[in-house]
């Protein structure tokens, strides 16, 4: 125990001795953040949720589209299974390459288009969005940095407040 916190350690074999000793992970570190930071976000982002779901009630989408890529796409993936059953909406997921590298305008008028991701900062999403957007969606973001370009493109975000990620890719 460590500051009132238990401290889980990885046990690996130390290379002069062949003993194991323990080492403290960023990985570890970040996981045990997790039940902290879900609370915080469920206070924290009470009014933007709000005003997202009043904003769906008011336009009742016939589809909602997701685009994501790498660990996102599986939060969007949970996402999807969340809205066709409590919603009963269709859920289709977006080909980031149709917008980024076919540049192709689509039909979302009266859609919801939920784009995820950590950073808000890729390429392809950024382009999706705004493709999206420029056809008629009401375009929302799921993102940790609230600074990205992505926040920029959509018309409502919901920040994850994650806090910064240290340790290796899709921690956050």
């Amino acid at each position: 125990m460590e500051n009132g916190n238990i401290v889980v350690l990885f046990r690996c074999p130390a290379p002069e001795s062949g003993e194991f000793m323990y080492k403290r992970t960023l990985m570890h570190a970040e996981t045990v953040e997790i039940p902290r930071r879900i609370a915080e976000q469920i206070e924290l982002n009470d009014l933007n949720i709000a005003r997202v779901v009043a904003h769906i009630r008011a336009i009742a989408p016939k589809l909602i589209v997701t685009c994501a890529r790498g660990s996102s796409s599986h939060a969007a993936t949970y996402a999807k299974y969340l809205f066709e059953l409590t919603l009963g909406v269709p859920v289709a997921t977006f080909a980031p390459s149709v917008a980024s590298i076919y540049g192709a305008r689509l039909k979302f008028e009266g859609t919801l288009f939920l784009a995820i991701s950590q950073s808000g900062r890729s390429p392809d999403l950024i382009a999706s969005a705004t493709v999206a957007r420029d056809c008629g969606a009401y375009v929302v973001a799921i993102v940790n940095d609230e600074e990205s370009p992505l926040c920029a493109i959509a018309h409502d975000v919901i920040p994850i407040r994650a806090g910064p990620e240290q340790s290796v890719a899709a921690t956050k």
